[in-house]
């Protein structure tokens, strides 16, 4: 399979894994890094990026722009990888209660009581 790499591009020829240029990995290393720490937190509004008020529709299209930025299969390393599916299962946990309302409802007396 050849690769071929073109002011920071990258494409395959041969239908085999490409190979990612080290600006990328770098890029998705300060992705995980960023979205780790939000984890660490524990809000779930800033998992996701949306306000407290956000409609279950915003709630949703933040959920599906995360989970592509994190999609595990598009990670480099073994360690991004790892990081990765971590990030998603926060996520996916994060738009299951914000997005159903009773849960909402639930979850926002839990942190105000905090």
């Amino acid at each position: 399979m050849a690769n071929r790499e073109t002011d920071g591009e990258w494409t395959s020829w041969g239908g085999g894994e490409l190979a990612v240029p080290d600006a990328v990995d770098d890029k998705m290393t300060e992705l995980v890094q960023a979205a780790l720490k939000v984890v660490e937190e524990g809000d779930y509004f800033m998992v996701l990026g949306v306000e407290r008020d956000a409609s279950p529709h915003d709630i949703r299209r933040a959920f599906l722009a995360q989970r592509r930025t994190f999609e595990p299969t598009q990670m480099a390393g073994a360690k991004q990888t790892e990081d990765a599916r971590l990030i998603v299962r926060v996520l996916e946990e994060a738009y299951q209660v914000l997005h159903d309302p009773p849960r909402r409802e639930r979850y926002l007396k839990a942190i105000s009581a905090i």
